[in-house]
């Protein structure tokens, strides 16, 4: 028996409450241009929200791409401009790659020099380089044309030195040089003597070209450094087995004293510059949503003055404090609930449309075709619950004051 009371109450309650909604839903309609419009208002601050917000979140991951790629996020990088205690040569090397986790070690050495071709007496100045071919992968290094170098007598120019030498990239390929090396005491184990020494007009062949036009550089094997002296890097990378233990071969390395850099820390100052930015623009859609919110405060608190008489009424006959508070919070939530849902997709359509011509005119240029607006799904239903959330809180102050409503002074009220 006790069941069958409770089930009975349940169904009661289950009724009311859909009498409660069709009322709600009867009255908003029978004041639907007012209604629309208040709905409408919501509808333009969510989406507001959603297209600015969803503009940060593809900035942020359009500049995160052009930072990095995924497999950088496995190498850290050691520059021996930030290391004063000590050299970077096959020792340093040898007891970095001893260390956990750690899979390649690659070093590079940097010098200024000057180039000429073989058959004339003006050189160009420009900056050299020397590594393996491992470090020419993990730096991401390929050629356009030709190979990379593979044995000491080769090396690769890039567009900005081809240009000063005055030829094309494809015509420099299998052309004799001569490079003259300003080598660095920082790059030999000596400690005392001339800070640079020297090398002059040492024989080399153009086996590939880069198209770079930032600076003219010269990419040669680490080997034919070595051949001239070089025992030094001046800079390392460590490419480590996984990104979750980045973290603990950095300790490590900073224990040997060795200062590092990475890429994610890099993508993490953006990630923080882009929150500010995202907030920054939230708030501008907030604004919109904010006027919503007093435009719905409006529409209820109007239709309590409209209604006194029959909410007096409805109290005469019988109706309790719980119900009268749940018919108006009801209205609220449905102006909130439908100007989230409309708001959300109005929002992420006008993004999606926008993605998708940016994708047809990449198309038409031959280019990498980008996606400017992104909509996180958590961040959406964030949105539809705050939606609903100011649509409770601007319908709670109508709602109780339909509650605290004497039925005689309501019956009154002209």
């Amino acid at each position: 028996m006790p069941e069958e009371i409770k089930h009975k109450k349940k169904t009661h309650e289950t009724m009311r409450l859909k009498t409660i909604i069709k009322m709600a839903l009867k009255n908003l309609w029978s004041h639907r241009a007012r209604s629309i419009v208040t709905i409408l208002g919501v509808t333009i601050g969510v989406a507001s929200i959603i297209f600015l917000v969803s503009l940060g979140y593809g900035l942020e991951q359009l500049v995160t791409n052009q930072v990095s790629n995924f497999s950088e996020f496995s190498i850290i990088d050691i520059p021996a401009a930030n290391i004063s205690t000590l050299k970077i040569d096959q020792s340093i090397v040898d007891k970095v790659g001893n260390i956990g986790h750690v899979t390649t070690v690659s070093g590079i050495g940097n010098l200024a020099g000057r180039i000429k071709k073989e058959d004339s007496s003006s050189a160009t100045e420009t900056v050299i380089s020397g590594a393996s071919s491992d470090y020419f992968n993990l730096a991401g290094i390929q050629t356009d044309n030709g190979n990379l170098p593979a044995d000491k007598d080769g090396i690769v120019v890039n567009a900005a030195l081809a240009t000063l030498l005055g030829q094309s990239e494809n015509d420099l390929v299998g052309k004799s040089v001569k490079l003259d090396l300003l080598v660095p005491q920082s790059l030999t184990n000596q400690t005392s003597g001339d800070e640079i020494t020297a090398k002059e007009n040492v024989p080399f062949k153009i086996v590939g070209t880069i198209s770079d036009n930032t600076a003219p550089i010269v990419y040669l094997n680490y080997a034919a450094l070595v051949a001239e002296g070089v025992t030094n890097f001046s800079s390392l990378k460590v490419k480590v087995d996984d990104r979750a233990n980045i973290d603990t071969v950095r300790q490590q390395l900073d224990n040997i004293g060795l200062s590092t850099e990475y890429v994610g820390d890099t993508v993490s100052e953006i990630t923080r510059v882009f929150s500010l930015f995202r907030i920054i623009l939230g708030a501008f859609g907030l604004i919109a949503l904010i006027v919503a919110a007093l435009g719905t405060f409006n529409t209820l608190t109007v239709s309590l003055l409209e209604r006194t008489r029959e909410i007096g009424l409805l109290k005469a006959l019988g109706l309790c404090r719980r119900d009268t508070y749940l018919l108006f919070i009801s209205e609220a939530l449905i102006i909130g609930t439908l100007g989230g849902v409309v708001g959300l997709a109005l929002g992420g359509a006008v993004g999606q449309l926008i993605n998708y011509i940016l994708h047809i005119l990449a198309n038409r240029a031959h280019a990498d075709s980008v996606a400017l607006f992104i909509t996180p799904w958590i961040f959406s239903v964030i949105v539809a619950a705050f939606s609903i959330l100011v649509g409770f809180a601007t319908g709670w102050y109508p709602a109780r004051r339909a509650v605290k409503l004497n039925p005689l002074d309501a019956l009154r009220y002209e």
